[in-house]
């Protein structure tokens, strides 16, 4: 009884020593990484990963040649280097799988997912081939195909994560990094896929090709549509999490190994390939993680990744010191030459796949050059994946002792060849390829950048130096705390010369103005130095020399473009993280704005953001579907909620002006680079803005309900964070004990939750319908509840809705009908100016009412749905017909035709002169012999009939329909029964001329008033909870001590003391 216990304490001794051993091989790796960048300043250019590759490798060299049975430490290395396979494969892989993919930028990877599939499938077939082609033919082994196979599909998983982070490190092309990433990701799924297929064949001898197509269905398709539904499924769960910084990074942590498991043992399809998809899904949406704990998340996710490729880079080491080991007795110098001619072969693969591969590739839209190809070729390492499959094959006693000490001594070679050769000579050759760079235009801005920090901390030097509290400082001293000091340390790590090009134009630019800049060493002395005046005072700014070469140009433009989207991009983060909108909202926009990064385009975004303003095909079904009362209160409830949707989009595009203007303000250096094209950018950018502003007053008027909702969850969203505010300030002051504060806090934190996701209970329980047509059209106010209740009935059969850009009318069409709008935006451009139509105006009801006319122009719904009644002659007769509707009808005819065919000769816009008509002007409507006496300086516009004019000689003129008459003497007209005429004076055109447009609502484009696109609607202002933008698991985050103590930053970057900075500093600001 005694001898069992002791020996069950002993093994369990035993075992509990690889802790030990783990223990240690992490601390040394951490120290190796301190030695590395503290010490050597990273002057050795050894990948992280392949330098604890190479320590594993070395302490299991040493282990086997120290005989020592009581050694704990050697103990622990001796039962690590045993470790089953598939305890590998459980324990590390879906952590490292499922963190590239969820932490992944999704919209980048979708950019290059067509690429990476051809890489990851017919890729891996070619590579695959290729491989076992060398063994079966180049080595002397009389493998078999299957067996070959089998050997090139374990080659053929890469693992580049010491290029890919190369690549991120350096700021070379993103898309060649996701690229490289995304094929890594895919290409180990569909490698073990076949791996299995060709394992199985080998071991169980199932050589049917029904197995095998089924198996290849299986596990290449069964995998990403079960990772597809659990990554709906998780995203649906994490939605309703709010702010639960333990629940949510447990869940993911948890999620990735039993989808991984259930993936692989109990379904038996791909595990990889499930937890790619997976992840990828919930990276697409990657804001159903709360805001509050997104840093936390990237945090934890990133020293987990971390801590596993530790160890899992450990145990490779020591894996590939035991095989060389191990398959001593079988391996001979023979093997070793195959296997520099493997490595030399699996080059020359990679170098088929990319060549046959290429015009596919190029056709999906991604277009590499020679260089991304020469990295692309050169990334294909061999990691840990290809250690775990062909351990799982030196572990199956099926396969006959020779073939398994072959493979598992090949492989550790390759692993450890490319690992260390092309893991470690991937930094010289992106230099050489001069790829550790960004653009030309990239690093044109950069140096903007670093000019605009060296004025800032010029500034603020000279405010120390002119206060008295900084008289004790040593300024000489200060050399090393300046921009100088930190551009030659940067220059020196990434072999950049950033700080001579910025000397250069300094020492120019200065010694042209015969000027000391304020970095000379002689001015640092203890004395406060004499302060220059701004009237010899120069700041040197950088000298572009700027190409004649448009596509430079272009390249600047593009760059300016897409750091105002990054800058968009952020303020959307920051509404949605003090609760202007809501995480499906933030989705779309930064879905649209990835997007429109990829094509460097201002208005791609906002052409993305209107595609979701149209209804969906099921929601168009539902609106013409009004047979049942149930189905209809569901349809009102939908189109209500997309509505609130559209009204929430565009508030946050429009909102996001604010964060553009603060560019130009606090950093003017930009108009460096070319003032012609900034200010075409900012011209574009304005002109969207205005266009949201448009569709803004449209729906504040078309969709009240909605609109006071929307307005309403904003105010309520700024209370509480204001509320949240103030207890953070009592809790600082003291006044608030801890247990107060965060028990506050959290029931503000279910309040802005339940604004997101609950409903605001309107006064009075009103019902969330949208308001009657006939209720908005101004026509029908003055008419009792059964004539409106008639029209009603009438108008129903011609209701129509447009989707955004869908024309209405086209030019020179044939007019049979027109369009009474009731809701939206219309628009009709042409050479002069472009007029917006809005609720109440009827689009070609001149051309109708003239019969056999055409129409003027092309009439489009410009951004947003418009709801429109129908008007055909029929209709059309009823209501001019109707005495009460029948003077509004005719004054919108009589505006539509003369802004048509007289438009220059009155100068007035469509709504100055609907005014006029409607105010000033006289109506006569089919007066039988009446005469009328005009003065001068009158105007008469003939709409239909005709009018006799009569001369001091009794002689008679006789005036057609559409006529502008304008009278330059007193003269007396004759009235015919036909006759429908509007008279005014010229003194009521220069009235409405003179009248301030914004009086009148008037859409147009030479409406200056209206070119403000100042908010109308409530904006936080103040201080706000802290807020950082999402970053990847590989960007650097900032560390979270408690979630729950939220700190102050300012709400919007401001020229913060900007009364205050001298002349000569911000005389290049205006």
């Amino acid at each position: 009884m005694n001898l069992t216990v002791h020996n069950q304490y002993e093994s369990e001794s035993k075992t509990s020593t690889v802790i030990l051993f783990l223990s240690f091989s992490v601390l040394s790796s951490c120290i190796c990484k301190i030695i590395f960048s503290k010490f050597l300043k990273n002057k050795i250019p050894l990948p992280f990963t392949v330098a604890v590759l190479l320590l594993g490798f070395l302490i299991d060299i040493i282990a086997t040649q120290v005989n020592s049975i009581n050694n704990n430490f050697l103990h622990g290395e001796l039962q690590l280097s045993q470790i089953n396979p598939h305890l590998m494969y459980y324990i590390f892989l879906p952590l490292l799988i499922f963190d590239s993919s969820f932490n992944g930028h999704f919209h980048v990877i979708k950019q290059q997912l067509i690429p990476a599939i051809l890489l990851a499938g017919p890729g891996v077939l070619i590579s695959t081939g290729i491989i076992a082609v060398c063994g079966i033919y180049i080595f002397s082994y009389n493998w078999s195909w299957l067996t070959g196979l089998m050997f090139g599909s374990i080659l053929s998983a890469t693992d580049p994560i010491a290029v890919v982070a190369l690549l991120h490190d350096s700021g070379a092309s993103k898309s060649l990094a996701s690229l490289i990433d995304s094929e890594s990701l895919l290409n180990d799924g569909s490698a073990f896929v076949i791996f299995i297929i060709f394992h199985d064949i080998i071991v169980n001898g199932n050589h049917s090709a029904r197995k095998i197509l089924v198996d290849i269905v299986k596990y290449s398709i069964g995998g990403p549509v079960f990772g597809l539904i659990c990554g709906i499924i998780s995203v649906f769960i994490l939605n309703r999490i709010n702010n639960e910084l333990e629940i949510e990074i447990t869940f993911t942590f948890g999620l990735a190994y039993l989808i991984f498991y259930v993936s692989d043992v109990e379904l038996g399809v791909s595990a990889v390939l499930t937890l790619v998809t997976m992840g990828l899904y919930m990276s697409k949406y990657k804001y159903c993680i709360s805001s509050n704990v997104q840093p936390a998340m990237a945090s934890a996710w990133r020293i987990a990744t971390y801590f596993i490729n530790i160890l899992i880079f450990t145990v490779t080491g020591i894996i590939l010191a035991r095989s060389f080991i191990g398959t001593a007795t079988n391996i001979s110098a023979k093997d070793f030459g195959f296997s520099i001619i493997l490595y030399i072969m699996i080059h020359i693969g990679r170098i088929v796949t990319i060549v046959i591969l290429y015009p596919l590739i190029k056709c999906s839209g991604v277009c590499l050059s020679w260089k991304d190809c020469i990295v692309l070729i050169w990334s294909g390492l061999r990691g840990s994946m290809s250690l775990i499959l062909v351990l799982i094959v030196s572990l199956d006693t099926k396969i006959d002792i020779i073939t398994r000490h072959r493979f598992l001594f090949h492989i550790s070679m390759i692993v450890l060849l490319t690992l260390i050769i092309n893991g470690t000579s991937s930094k010289y050759l992106v230099r050489i390829l001069g790829l550790h760079h960004g653009t030309k235009e990239s690093e044109i801005v950069l140096l903007q950048a670093l000019e605009h920090v060296r004025r800032q901390t010029s500034w603020k030097l000279l405010k120390m130096k002119e206060d008295e509290k900084f008289t004790d400082v040593d300024w000489r001293n200060l050399n090393e705390y300046l921009p100088d000091k930190l551009l030659e340390e940067l220059d020196e790590e990434n072999s950049t010369n950033y700080h001579r090009q910025l000397s250069t134009t300094t020492t120019t630019t200065t010694a042209a103005n015969d000027t000391s800049f304020i970095y000379n060493q002689q001015s640092f002395h203890r004395d406060i130095p004499e302060l220059p005046t701004s009237s010899n005072l120069i700041v040197p700014i950088i000298d572009i020399v700027y190409s004649s070469d448009n596509r430079h140009e272009e390249n600047i433009r593009n760059e300016l473009i897409i750091r105002f989207l990054t800058a968009m991009s952020i303020d959307y983060e920051k509404q949605w993280y003090l609760g202007m909108i809501r995480r499906k909202t933030l989705n779309i926009l930064i879905k649209s704005v990835e997007q429109a990064k990829q094509k460097c385009s201002l208005g791609l975004h906002w052409k993305l953001i209107l595609e979701n303003f149209r209804l969906t095909f099921f929601l168009q079904y539902l609106i013409h579907f009004d047979y049942f009362h149930l189905i209809n209160q569901w349809t009102n409830q939908l189109f209500f909620n997309h509505i609130f949707q559209t009204i929430e989009l565009t508030l946050s595009f429009h909102a996001a002006k604010t964060r553009l203007d603060n560019i130009r303000l606090q950093f003017p250096e930009l108009c460096n680079l070319n003032e012609r094209i900034m200010s075409e950018v900012c011209e574009e950018v304005k002109m969207y803005q205005l266009n949201a502003m448009y569709i803004l007053l449209d729906l504040k008027q078309s969709y009240r309900l909605c609109w006071i909702i929307q307005m309403t969850r904003r105010c309520a969203q700024m209370l509480l964070k204001y509320e949240s505010i103030t207890i953070i300030q009592l809790y600082e002051t003291g006044i608030l004990a801890e247990n107060e504060y965060s028990h506050i806090l959290e029931l503000i934190e279910k309040k802005l939750f339940n604004l997101e996701y609950g409903n605001i209970q309107m006064f009075g329980n009103r019902k969330k319908i949208l308001e009657k047509p006939l209720d908005l059209l101004s026509y029908f106010q003055e008419l009792s509840l059964i004539e409106k209740l008639q029209w009603e009935i009438r108008l129903k059969s011609g209701h129509r809705w447009f989707q955004p850009g869908t024309n209405l009318l086209e030019k020179n069409q044939r007019v049979t009908c027109a369009y009474w709008i009731i809701r939206g935006i219309v628009q009709c451009q042409d050479k002069t100016m472009t007029t917006y139509y809005k609720c109440g105006d009827i689009i070609g009801i001149d051309a109708l009412f003239n019969d056999k006319s055409l129409a003027y122009d092309t009439y489009h719904a410009n951004s947003g749905l418009v709801e429109t009644y129908l008007i055909d002659s029929v209709i059309l007769h009823d209501l001019l017909s109707d005495e009460k509707l029948s003077r509004l009808i005719y004054d919108e005819i009589a505006v539509h035709t003369m802004m048509n065919h007289f438009r220059k000769s009155i100068n007035l816009t469509h709504s100055q002169f609907k005014m006029l008509l409607n105010e000033k002007s006289k109506f006569y409507k089919k007066k039988s012999d009446l005469f009328i006496e005009l003065q001068l300086n009158q105007r008469v516009f003939l709409l239909s009939g005709t009018i006799n004019r009569y001369l001091n000689n009794k002689q008679q003129i006789t005036y057609n329909s559409i006529d502008l008459i304008l009278i330059d003497s007193p003269t007396i007209y004759k009235l015919n029964p036909s006759s429908i005429i509007y008279t005014w004076t010229y003194d009521d055109e220069r009235y409405y001329l003179n009248l301030k447009k914004s009086q009148i609502h008037c859409l147009t484009n030479d409406n200056k008033d209206m070119n403000s696109t100042e908010p109308f609607y409530p904006l936080y202002s103040g201080d706000s909870i802290e807020f950082t933008p999402r970053r990847h698991s590989s960007s650097i985050t900032r560390p979270i001590e408690n979630i729950n103590n939220l700190q102050f930053i300012p709400t919007e970057i401001d020229a913060n003391d900007e009364h205050d900075i001298p002349k000569e500093f911000s005389s290049f600001m205006k």
